[in-house]
């Protein structure tokens, strides 16, 4: 029962429907009652080249509208459009100024089969500025990439600078003029003839304000990359620089491009002079790269890292034969202890390649005479090396007088 109770409520709903639209359409179609409505029109503002005389310009919307109350049967009123009418408005008939300026509009088409209420209190609001100008720098935005293996150079403009003229407050707002040039995986210069958009120091671009010229010639020139070693120009001695083991470049290449009569003889890059000295205790430095006139470097500041290996320092023990010095030729002599236990340290290098001949030990028994002595033993080790420990320091030495034909 209650399937069918709902069955017979949509059935009545839909007919209701039905019904209202024939009612409706019949209205519309054979009673066409008339009817008003509004309408939003585009409004043609004539003369503004007069306003420059004034040193004035439009500010604000580029396209002004006014709202039309237009009146007719309903068939009519609602198949019109907006481009069947034409409306101007001249601001060259008018005396205006800087700011808010309202001006009259005037209907020069209209359909036949419809009124405008509203004909004569239409005006649409000009708001004008101080018409200004100024000289601002070209900036090229090059977009894409050259061809793997190619670098796009720095652009080359026909000038400069461009003169651009507006409102005032847009003119403050300009920092420079843009010219976008689209490599296009190039493998050779670009050439193009772009258009020019002033923008403010964040890019976006300014509307309302014109560049004389409105586009400039560009050429960018892509030139073959090459990829040379970096070669390190060092002041000094690596063996005699303390602790220092290596001297490695970060990175140890470096692509450049350029003509090819030029990159074609540069087989390495020297860096600036390195004085070895100053990166003693050092494990990182930075170096600025020599770069030849002619040559550009790719994806490089002109800088590169130093990777300095260094030595540890470490310990090393020997067992060396005491030798004596400055005994005189008539005399023997005999040493209570005839070796001597040291402990050196170093740099890693160093220390590691340090042989016992390398190292003099011995007593100086200058000006000693007949008897029993005791005296130092004198250990000299190379540059670079230092004694942490000795034992003994000193021996007893007992001087004899030979026995010469006896």
């Amino acid at each position: 029962m209650e399937e069918k109770n709902k069955r017979q409520q949509i059935i009545i709903r839909i007919c209701c429907v039905i019904a209202s639209t024939i009612l409706w359409l019949y209205i519309f179609n054979v009673e066409n009652p008339m009817r008003e409505r509004k309408i939003s029109v585009p409004v043609q503002v004539t003369n503004k080249d007069i306003l420059a005389q004034s040193k004035l310009v439009p500010v604000g919307e580029e396209q002004l509208n006014a709202t039309l109350t237009i009146r007719g049967n309903a068939s009519d009123i609602y198949s019109v459009k907006a481009e069947d009418f034409k409306l101007e408005s001249d601001v060259g008939g008018y005396v205006v100024k800087k700011g808010e300026n309202k001006i009259p509009v005037t209907v020069r088409k209209s359909p036949e089969n419809v009124r405008i209420v509203n004909n004569e209190n239409l005006w649409v609001t000009i708001t004008l500025d101080e018409l200004k100008q100024k000289t601002v720098s070209v900036k090229v935005i090059t977009e894409g990439k050259a061809k793997e293996g190619f670098f796009a150079m720095q652009p080359i403009l026909k000038s400069t600078e461009v003169e651009i003229n507006g409102p005032s407050d847009a003119i403050k707002s300009v920092s420079s003029a843009v010219a976008r040039c689209d490599l296009k995986s190039s493998t050779q210069d670009v050439k193009a003839l772009v258009s020019l958009q002033p923008v403010d120091s964040s890019g976006n671009v300014v509307n309302g304000v014109s560049v004389k010229p409105d586009s400039i010639q560009v050429t960018v020139p892509v030139k073959k990359i090459k990829n040379v070693p970096i070669n390190l120009k060092l002041q000094g001695n690596l063996s005699n620089e303390g602790n220092i083991k290596s001297i490695i470049p970060v990175p140890d290449t470096i692509d450049i491009a350029g003509d090819e009569k030029v990159v074609s003889n540069i087989n390495a890059l020297d860096t600036e002079s390195i004085d070895v000295s100053k990166l003693y205790n050092k494990d990182t430095a930075e170096v600025k790269i020599v770069i030849p006139q002619g040559v550009t470097l790719v994806n490089s500041n002109g800088t590169i890292k130093l990777k300095i290996n260094l030595d540890k320092t470490v310990q090393k023990d020997f067992n060396l034969n005491i030798q004596t010095k400055n005994l005189g030729n008539n005399y023997a002599v005999s040493l209570d202890v005839d070796k001597v236990n040291i402990t050196v340290s170093g740099s890693e290098n160093i220390v590691n390649n340090l042989k016992p001949e390398n190292i003099e030990c011995y007593v100086d028994l200058n000006a000693l005479s007949e008897g029993e002595h005791v005296t130092n033993v004198i250990v000299n080790l190379p540059s670079g090396i230092s004694k942490v420990a000795q034992n003994p320091p000193t021996v007893k030495a007992v001087i004899t007088k030979k026995n010469i034909g006896g």
